[in-house]
């Protein structure tokens, strides 16, 4: 008889670290999301303005007189048989990234697609991890050494040093061109599209 291993990825829970308006615009926020077990490993996430203010109001603990989208989503799913397992950052193509859902109900496991902004508001509210592989994450993570303070300020401190972050990363795009590193150089600027568009 023959055995075929099947190796599963491994997948590793993110934390949201802070969300702070986008210099490309009004209309678009940048989500900063940590490895909760490997502060080195972060990245950045552009997203619109009712996603961020999803986002934002249920992390400063704002009630409104009457459930949001993303609150009655909640309560919705509270009140089934439905249950979210996790939520997870599946992809990253062309500067945009992907998310599922993975939830099981009445009649087995499934798997949504969704945005990754909805996924996150809608997992905070629910207390569910937000995950990603450990390969994606190594794939598009970018140094968070300038980012971290032992200060209760930390959240300012990532939200005043994204203009750093696009000095690094240019300097970084720039070297991997000059090295011929053109998928380095890819991976740089997809990020930096993520950051500045």
């Amino acid at each position: 008889m023959r055995f075929i291993r099947i190796q599963v990825e491994k997948l590793i829970k993110l934390q949201v670290i802070s969300l702070s308006p986008s210099a490309a615009g009004a209309t678009s926020y940048i989500l900063f999301l940590q490895a909760a077990n490997r502060s080195q490993l972060g990245f950045p996430m552009v997203i619109g303005l009712t996603e961020a203010q999803a986002i934002s109001m249920y992390m400063e603990d704002i009630k409104p007189a009457r459930p949001l989208t993303h609150d009655l989503f909640a309560s919705f799913i509270n009140k089934t048989e439905v249950k979210i397992s996790s939520i997870e950052i599946s992809a990253f193509q062309d500067g945009v990234f992907f998310a599922k859902i993975h939830a099981s109900g009445q009649h087995g496991e499934f798997t949504l697609d969704a945005r990754p902004s909805d996924s996150i508001a809608l997992g905070l509210r629910l207390n569910i991890d937000i995950q990603i592989s450990e390969s994606l994450l190594e794939e598009i993570a970018i140094p968070m050494d300038t980012f971290h303070a032992d200060s209760e300020d930390e959240i300012e401190i990532v939200q005043a040093s994204i203009p750093e972050v696009i000095a690094e990363l240019e300097l970084s795009l720039e070297k991997a061109l000059a090295d011929e590193n053109y998928e380095e150089a890819a991976r740089l600027r997809d990020q930096l599209n993520q950051l500045t568009k």
